[in-house]
């Protein structure tokens, strides 16, 4: 039971890594820049990708026989995926990490026709080429050493997922001007920033407390200098993010 759920994990990792290569490329060959801050995770993995496959894979394998139906049907459950994703992540943060709204064919700015084509293309990729090799790959991994790296990586997803949450919430990265413009990248960088800095769990620790003094309360001060330095270039990306509509 133990080694399903592993096996399951690592399949989800592994495919929101490759995900996160994907968006990277795509992204760094339109802007003819490198771009990394791809998604609101510290580590270099979409979720999205990774829930997506897990899901088309398992619930697709009746059609594995028949590319034509495999093609359709992995189209419309990863746009339906990405839509809802987009959807929650802005009714929860206030913002809009991605945004199609330039591009043909789009539903509401959230998902595109290019992108669905795209995904049901990735999808044979993955039924026919990619996911033979990744199970062959994870298979030859003994059972216990498996189970050991996946339970690593599990607390290191889960840490970075609930550290990110936390930062985005606790800093109140949400405003209306931001709601109908891709800012992912300004505000990614703008986190790792703070981060960096640790002025965020600093200043979070020292208010959970109340006796503080000397050098903590200085510490306690410089950390809250931090985070208004960090709204004020919030606010100037709000006003850019406005010139550019």
């Amino acid at each position: 039971m133990l080694y399903n759920i592993c096996h399951l994990f690592i399949f989800f990792l592994i495919y929101s890594f490759i995900g996160y290569l994907v968006e990277v490329c795509f992204c760094s060959f339109h802007q003819k820049k490198l771009v990394l801050n791809r998604g609101f995770l510290i580590g270099p993995y979409l979720p999205i990708y990774g829930s997506s496959v897990v899901l088309m894979y398992y619930s697709l394998q009746k059609y594995a026989d028949d590319p034509v139906a495999l093609f359709v049907m992995s189209m419309i459950i990863c746009s339906v995926m990405e839509y809802l994703t987009s959807l929650i992540l802005e009714k929860i943060f206030k913002v809009r990490w991605w945004d199609y709204s330039h591009m043909k064919f789009n539903v509401d700015g959230r998902i595109c026709l290019s992108n669905s084509i795209m995904f049901g293309l990735g999808s044979l990729g993955l039924f026919y080429l990619i996911n033979p090799f990744v199970m062959g790959f994870v298979d030859i991994i003994p059972k216990t050493l498996f189970i050991i790296i996946s339970i690593i990586l599990f607390i290191v997803f889960i840490t970075d997922l609930v550290l990110s949450i936390i930062v985005l919430v606790q800093l109140k990265v949400s405003s209306r001007s931001f709601v109908s413009k891709d800012v992912s990248e300004e505000i990614i960088e703008l986190r790792n920033e703070l981060l960096k800095k640790n002025s965020f769990l600093s200043a979070r620790l020292l208010n959970a407390f109340n006796a503080m003094s000397g050098k903590n309360m200085d510490r306690y001060l410089e950390m809250k200098k931090d985070i208004n330095d960090f709204r004020k270039k919030l606010k100037e990306s709000r006003k850019e993010a406005k010139k550019r509509k």
